[in-house]
């Protein structure tokens, strides 16, 4: 007996050409859901702009709160911690926008050789 897999199982070609199709025609009625089907959910500019600024206050009392305890080497340290922070959810971000490799129709799958049993 074997155990369940934990991963969602892999469509066939024609259920992705279904899929695919079904997308077109949604998107084509429902412009404003276009981006949606891109991957994961939108958040409203409104939400975005506020964690933005909750963000950045917190982050400025984290300094002043590191120059009382720390002097200036403590702010220092907390806003490079935060700087390289900040610039490894951008990368992340960056990276998770660009377009994967596109495979063609006479690709093979990495399972393809593997058998169901």
């Amino acid at each position: 007996m074997t155990p369940p897999e934990s991963r969602p199982p892999r469509l066939t070609e024609a259920e992705q050409r279904q899929l695919d199709e079904l997308e077109r025609r949604l998107e084509t009625q429902f412009p404003d859901l276009a981006g949606d089907f891109s991957g994961g959910t939108r958040l409203p500019r409104l939400v975005l702009r506020n964690v933005a600024i909750l963000l950045a206050v917190a982050g400025v009392a984290l300094i002043a709160l590191a120059a009382v305890i720390g002097g200036v080497g403590g702010a220092v340290s907390v806003l490079c911690s935060l700087a390289a922070t900040a610039g490894v959810v951008l990368l992340l971000r960056r990276r998770a926008r660009r377009p994967g490799p596109q495979a063609g129709p006479g690709a093979k799958r990495a399972d393809s050789g593997a058998t169901g049993g």
